[in-house]
């Protein structure tokens, strides 16, 4: 048969530009995710540094209990290390009586440890009976 039109092998350009857009669709979607993962495990990086720095400052404080049980807030306040990478961090340590005049040896100690914004909380306590 001459003169009729034969089919080229290979791709044609509508064929071509749907196949980029799909794979662009891809390649963003990856983007995304990915991002989103790195985010995450960095905030969970900075939350279990937050932690581990409040319950070593727990411990620090936990031989201060008192006998009979004194509610105080110790002075001067704890201070977090300067490589510890979280960013605007407060600490708080309060000395409690959580039981009535009937059992006045048991003291709770609480380190609040704040940081981030807006702000994360990382909360410890201990009950330490003298």
């Amino acid at each position: 048969m001459i003169g009729t039109p034969s089919k080229q092998a290979g791709f044609s350009a509508v064929e071509l530009l749907i196949t980029l857009f799909v794979a662009a669709a891809f390649i963003l979607t990856g983007y995304q995710l990915y991002s989103i993962v790195i985010k995450d495990g960095s905030d969970a990086r900075r939350q279990a540094k937050a932690s581990s720095i409040a319950y070593q400052i727990l411990r620090t404080y936990s031989p201060q209990a008192t006998n009979p049980c004194t509610t105080v807030t110790p002075s001067p306040a704890p201070t977090i290390p300067s490589d510890s990478g979280l960013p605007n961090p407060a600490i708080t340590v309060t000395f409690s009586c959580p039981y009535s005049s009937t059992n006045n040896s048991v003291s709770k100690i609480e380190v609040r440890l704040t940081y981030d914004s807006p702000q994360k909380e990382v909360d410890h306590a201990i009950y330490v009976s003298n």
